[in-house]
């Protein structure tokens, strides 16, 4: 049977993305790893529970090993949603006007850039928040193409668009600030549907709030540590004590010396690119730091007021894996943080003796084994061969691309002055506006939605000024005119006989006119 046309080029995209994915799943199997992934069996099969990481993701990694006894089946199923939505994606590129052949080629280079191709196999919550930024790119796509068109949003495009807000909120503890970032700029682009993007926006944030605070507290789900969630603020002090020391007062000290000595909040701010520096190493006592959450809190907005610049200068140091191009000083860990996907034999050293996965019945799944050793090999030449200084910037940053779509998608509004093509920019924006408000490190897993989104939006450039295609027939100023029956010719009317005119009458007066 052959093909509907329209189903050719999603069905075509997901065909060869799957592929792709599909030799990268097999050369990690059961799924490229890292620490977090470690972690995530640990809190699952040891039963402790924990939402410093994100809770639904650890229910879907229980849900695996207990159904499947691997976690394999978790890893094919993200591999299988990634495909979908870029499929999805190049339909709608299509729908906005981009032919068919570039919208399938931004799908291909998608997968063919190694960082992106590998990403999906990772047994990593940041996986399905990736792949819920793509949806909210794809279905906000949707929606410009048909005012463009001159019809009707679907329905299911909001749908998709509140779907996508949710899973950011789930699958990523601050991943409501993207949401909160995202939404104004679909409000102000989409005005005509402003309340409904409220609504799909602030309904699940509000939900993780609820999940947050009241549903596990009550399943009894440790709450993450405040050392963990105000890591930046910490590191903020930090570095600004490093560069401006005379600005603190002998209160301010007496807060740091109680957590640590004041010549390694010093050291540790040598570095603004990473708040592990201070945090995520012994010297800092996180014990005394969550018991004195407040005075810190108190003192990082006393630092805030009195030297901003320097505060705020660290944080968007922090934040430079978004807007920095090319990576700062690899001493200062100022380059991009990447796993490699294989697993130490102490499984990062969890299954040390006397670590806290010493003979849990889950380890053998805690390591790499790839189905084909040859296809793996390949792989990982190929993998480390991308990860070339010279090729950074390119294969494993994000701003380039975030910069080329956002230029991509300004280029595309203008020709098709639309303004509301705009909205598409949205989760690129969110992406690197959040990282500003918390980022611990250079760490590519923050940016693979941004710059998966700058590459799905590229060919948007060269879309032309011609107008989104429509899906029910084409638009009424293109619709041929369609030629009328010829009006039939009048009858000749019959010539009047004259008039007898009546005695006495006048030449004008007395005729009807």
């Amino acid at each position: 049977m052959r093909l509907p046309a329209r189903l050719r080029l999603p069905l075509a995209v997901y065909a060869v993305c799957q592929v792709v994915l599909l030799l990268w799943w097999a050369a990690f199997y059961p799924g490229a790893m890292s620490y977090d992934s470690v972690a995530y069996v640990w809190h699952v099969t040891t039963g402790h529970w924990m939402a410093n990481h994100s809770v639904p993701y650890d229910g879907l990694v229980w849900l695996s090993l207990k159904g499947t006894g691997t976690l394999a089946t978790l890893t094919f199923l993200q591999v299988v949603l990634w495909a979908v939505a870029l499929a999805y994606a190049a339909d709608v590129l299509h729908d906005l006007g981009v032919r068919a052949r570039w919208a399938a080629l931004a799908a291909f280079v998608a997968v063919a850039i190694p960082s992106l191709g590998q990403f999906p196999s990772f047994v990593w919550k940041d996986v399905p928040f990736t792949i819920s930024a793509v949806v909210v790119f794809a279905a906000t796509g949707r929606i410009v193409a048909r005012r463009l068109a001159g019809e009707a949003p679907p329905a299911r495009a909001f749908w998709l668009i509140g779907a996508g807000f949710l899973g950011l909120v789930l699958f990523r503890n601050n991943g409501f600030l993207t949401a909160l970032v995202a939404v104004p700029v679909l409000v102000i682009a989409l005005r005509r549907y402003w309340a409904r993007l409220l609504a799909l926006t602030l309904v699940p944030i509000a939900f993780s709030f609820v999940l947050t605070s009241l549903v596990y507290p009550a399943l009894k789900i440790e709450a993450a540590q405040p050392s963990l969630t105000y890591a930046s603020a910490y590191a903020d002090i930090a570095v600004t004590y490093h560069d401006r020391p005379e600005t603190f007062t002998a209160r301010d000290r007496a807060v740091m010396a109680e957590v640590a000595p004041l010549w390694f909040w010093d050291q540790a701010g040598t570095s603004c690119y990473s708040s592990d520096w201070l945090t995520n190493r012994p010297r800092f006592d996180k014990t005394v730091a969550d018991g004195r959450t407040d005075e810190l809190l108190a003192l990082w907005g006393r630092t805030l007021r009195r030297t901003p610049d320097a505060a705020i200068g660290a944080r968007v140091c922090r934040g430079s894996i978004a807007w920095r191009i090319w990576p700062g000083p690899r001493e200062l860990d100022g380059h991009t943080i990447v796993g490699e996907g294989g697993v130490t034999p102490d499984r990062f050293g969890w299954a040390a003796p006397g670590g806290r996965m010493e003979g849990n019945p889950y380890l053998a799944d805690l390591r790499t084994r790839p189905l084909l050793q040859p296809e793996r090999d390949a792989m990982v030449f190929v993998l480390r061969a991308s990860r070339m200084e010279q090729l950074e910037f390119l294969l494993w940053r994000a701003p380039i691309w975030c910069y080329a779509g956002i230029a991509a998608i300004a280029l595309y509004a203008r020709r098709r002055r639309s303004p509301a093509a705009l909205a598409l920019t949205a989760m690129i924006v969110a992406g690197q506006l959040s990282v500003l408000a918390a980022n611990p490190a250079q760490l590519f897993r923050y940016m693979p939605g941004p710059m998966l989104i700058g590459v799905l939006a590229v060919p948007l450039a060269f879309a032309g000024a011609r107008r989104a295609a429509s899906r029910t027939g084409p638009p009424p100023a293109a619709r041929e005119p369609q030629e009328e029956p010829p009006a039939p010719e009048p009858e000749p009317e019959p010539e009047p006989e004259p008039a007898q005119e009546p005695a006495g009458a006048t030449a004008q007066g007395d005729r009807e006119p």
